[in-house]
């Protein structure tokens, strides 16, 4: 099997044709550390006296302008690798602020090379001279998808810096399971379709009732991009269904044939006449399940369903049913934190465990209860059922009883869990909390206990790139 490439071949190949700075795309978390912890250990690749003091002089320059903590940078496992080698590892599973001083750094120029997931191509703004593809597919929630030309585009439309390259080079370096031939075949594909992501949400109904009628809803519904393209998909359905019956009405076909045709043309027809109201049957089943639910009362919000506006939320139902069970009345800051973080995590990511978790087993046949009955009510969009997750609950809470971002840092690494992964859980929960804290009119103590909860677990380091006044 073909070895992978090393960081330290990388490096050396493009500075000798004068192509760095560059950005590494891999396709885990994981091989992004390996470049990084290999280049620590390359005595080869390490700047001059000089560049490494250069850079840990900037390092702490932008920590101090951004107000991060400069600890949590130099105690970070790949600093060392950071400052003597100029080479740094970004991806989703890192602290934000390890992020932002990354892309700070690559902006200005003062990395050589950033080793990244082929998310930051579309995340964030910083070109390079060159780029390096070493896979023609990348890992999601349900396995290995071969790249999309746009994904593709976006890591390639890296190379090559406005104002300082004439041009940009894009190399491909394949990995172990990579096929060089794929990465041409994906580079020759032409952009996808743009594709309408709208659809009648029920927090975007709840809050277009708020100040509009269904009349209203249904008028701006029918002007999206959505129902634009259902047209358009219709019409070429019709001419399709036309040109059907043209070319067999002028041959000698037998009548069975005919009358095969005729179906054909029918089924096409019905589709188009489908697509073209696509959009209102949404909207009337987006209706039809909050009026089950008890939101909206004919063709107006109820006084619950006004109260529930508020929750800017995709979990604005569910959040909404816990509410009205009750439930939540008497918990505390802490355990309303627990029960919001079950909703907020991701279930293909790992979290902290414990054998004694925060939430009882009634909360949990409770909440389980809810979600079953809000799921159980057809609504657009909703494919999956949200899960509750008892290892959520406990990082959280566990956050919050921690004095230090360093010492939590330390049980994740213990444990294997990303610190990005629970940094994004944290702020998940804190955003979901904001929004109860919008009921203040309607649910006076839940709200400040809401607000208690969301500072409690909004402290640095995860409150330094967030403006907390608009949480």
């Amino acid at each position: 099997m073909r070895g992978d490439v090393h960081i330290a071949d990388v490096v050396h190949e493009l500075d000798r044709a004068n192509l760095l700075p560059c950005i590494v795309f891999r396709t885990s978390r994981a091989q992004c550390d390996v470049d990084a912890e290999r280049a620590a250990t390359r005595r080869d690749l390490q700047l001059s006296v000089n560049g490494q003091r250069d850079m840990r002089q900037r390092v702490r320059e932008l920590a101090q302008q951004y107000e991060m903590d400069l600890e949590l940078i130099v105690e970070h496992q790949h600093y060392n690798a950071l400052v003597t080698t100029g080479i740094g590892a970004h991806h989703a599973g890192q602290l934000l602020s390890w992020r932002l001083l990354l892309e700070e750094l690559m902006s200005e120029g003062s990395l050589r090379v950033l080793v990244a997931t082929g998310t930051v191509a579309a995340g964030v703004d910083f070109p390079a001279r060159s780029v390096v593809i070493t896979a023609h597919s990348k890992r999601g929630a349900e396995g290995f998808n071969d790249l999309s030309a746009a994904e593709f585009q976006q890591m390639s439309g890296r190379a090559g810096r406005r104002g300082k390259d004439t041009v940009g080079f894009c190399i491909v370096a394949p990995a172990p399971f990579c096929d060089a031939r794929e990465v041409l075949k994906i580079s020759k594909r032409p952009p996808e379709p743009l594709v309408s992501s709208y659809f009648p949400a029920a927090s975007t109904v709840l809050n277009l009732l708020r100040y509009r009628n269904v009349d209203d809803l249904r008028f701006t519904t029918e002007r999206s991009l959505a129902a634009f393209m259902d047209r358009r998909a219709a019409e070429e359905l019709r001419a399709e269904a036309r040109a059907v019956i043209d070319e067999d009405s002028v041959s000698d076909n037998p009548d069975r044939e005919v009358k095969k045709t005729l179906k054909k043309q029918r089924r096409l027809r019905e589709k188009a006449v489908e697509l073209e109201n696509q959009q209102r049957t949404l909207i009337n089943q987006a209706l039809s399940g909050l009026q089950q639910l008890g939101y909206v009362e004919q063709s107006d919000l109820s006084p619950k369903g006004f109260w529930a506006a508020n929750l800017c939320t995709t979990l604005v139902l569910e959040l909404g049913e816990i509410i009205e069970s009750k439930m939540l009345d008497d918990l505390s800051a802490e355990s309303l934190a627990a029960v919001v973080a079950s909703l907020a995590g991701d279930p293909h990511r790992r979290y902290l465990e414990s054998k004694q978790g925060v939430l009882k087993n009634e909360d949990i046949e409770k909440l389980t209860a809810i979600l079953d009955r809000v799921f159980a009510v057809s609504m657009p969009g909703r494919t999956e059922k949200p899960q509750i997750i008892p290892a959520a609950a406990y990082t959280v809470t566990r956050w919050m009883h921690t004095e230090t971002w360093a010492e939590f840092r330390s049980l994740l690494i213990l444990t294997g869990v990303a610190e990005g992964d629970a940094a994004r859980l944290i702020t998940q929960t804190a955003d979901h909390l904001n929004q109860i804290t919008r009921l203040s009119e309607t649910h006076r103590e839940l709200a400040f206990r809401a607000e208690e909860a969301k500072r409690r677990i909004l402290r640095p380091p995860l409150s330094e790139a967030i403006n907390l006044d608009t949480l």
